[in-house]
């Protein structure tokens, strides 16, 4: 797709995806590898990366839903696909017929599993720590209990989830979590249960605990080249990630305001001196966070410009005083690189308080994603 005819885009680089996939596969010392591709691929489009992950190597992939699994299997695609996420009994039907696998851990399945004909591919999830989905130790030998009067539920995975692998400092609470895992292991052998697929690693396992790698890990962030922290980054740093989405727009109208003018809804900012200003079609609806108003930077002609006022549903203000010879439809950095300044997912993520994950699956699905 030409990017000349777009407002505002989203690149995503194959060969940054590439190489970070290489990396990983190489780290993961053989085991199987899961490419995480929910959320619309953390903001990097669902299909054409998950097409992309099984062209460059990855064995499976990993959802949130049906629904997306089944844009996959729409799409052609037809790896194994594991639903991570909660799925609805109603719903179990549909993952037969596509040859869905899906997460289990809730006792409806024990009630209306006559609901289903077909025979699914379930993945018990053990929670060992986290208090989200899962089965607890406690529960888990009066569910396998009831697990074993059900022929038509194979168990063909079973895994869990750490709660803080990425503390680098402390990583007691994860040993114990694995340990915990361990002990629900054997409970699942005990039983006379032999799931073939047994995971528990995902991005933070595979870095910091590789005792946990199991039979497959679960990659997501860093297959988009983001990282959960700066601490984990600078530990890891030598693995040299690269980030994998660039996010773009252009200035659609420059014009000059008088020094006092106030820019945009509500008048929480005017300017301190004549300036000249530029329009963005970018706003909070697009998944530019409105918490950037007043604060957020751009890249334009290599220099960093600062948002001006609130940002609105669709469009945003940025001062382009310092900058010489802008002009209509000259392109602006969100996220990327342009000369030699850089706007990262995390230096965002730090002024808004919150992670890169959160920054780039927010971006909204409907703009287009050009692979590049």
């Amino acid at each position: 797709m030409n990017t000349q005819n777009q407002k505002t885009w989203v690149e995503i680089s194959k060969d940054a995806l590439k190489y970070n996939v290489e990396t990983i596969k190489r780290l993961a010392q053989g085991k199987i590898v899961m490419g995480v591709v929910k959320s619309n691929a953390y903001g990097h489009g669902l299909v054409e990366t998950a097409k992309l992950f099984l062209k460059y190597g990855v064995d499976w992939l990993g959802v949130d839903n049906v629904d997306e699994a089944v844009l996959l299997r729409k799409a052609k695609v037809s790896s194994l696909i594991l639903v991570l996420g909660y799925t609805p009994v109603a719903f179990f039907s549909l993952a037969a017929k596509y040859k869905i696998k899906l997460t289990l851990y809730g006792e409806e399945v024990f009630k209306q599993s006559s609901k289903f004909k077909k025979q699914i591919d379930f993945h018990l999830k053990v929670d060992t720590g986290m208090s989200r989905q899962g089965v607890t130790l406690d529960d888990l030998p009066g569910y396998l209990a009831s697990l074993k009067n059900f022929s038509d539920v194979k168990l063909e995975g079973v895994f869990t989830h750490f709660a803080n692998a990425d503390n680098l400092s402390d990583p007691s609470y994860p040993r114990r979590q694995l340990a915990n895992f361990r002990q629900a292991l054997e409970i699942i052998k005990n039983f006379g249960l032999t799931p073939k697929m047994v995971h528990a690693a995902a991005t933070t396992g595979l870095f910091a605990l590789p005792e946990a790698l199991f039979d497959m890990v679960r990659i997501g962030v860093a297959f988009y080249g983001l990282w959960p922290s700066q601490e984990f980054k600078n530990r890891f740093s030598s693995f040299n990630l690269k980030p994998v989405l660039n996010w773009k727009t252009r200035i659609i109208q420059i014009k000059k305001i008088s020094r006092g003018t106030p820019v945009g809804y509500g008048i929480t900012e005017k300017v301190k001196k004549d300036s000249l200003i530029a329009l963005l079609p970018i706003g909070y609806y697009d998944g530019y966070f409105r918490a950037l108003s007043s604060i957020g930077e751009v890249l334009i002609s290599g220099s960093r410009c600062k948002i001006l006022g609130r940002i609105s549903m669709n469009l945003s203000v940025v001062d382009i005083s310092a900058i010489n010879g802008a002009k209509v439809g000259d392109e602006a950095v969100l996220i990327g690189q342009m000369g030699g300044e850089q706007i990262t997912a995390e230096e965002i993520a730090k002024r808004l308080g919150t992670i890169s994950y959160e920054v780039v699956s927010r971006i909204n699905p409907l703009l287009p994603r050009i692979y590049i």
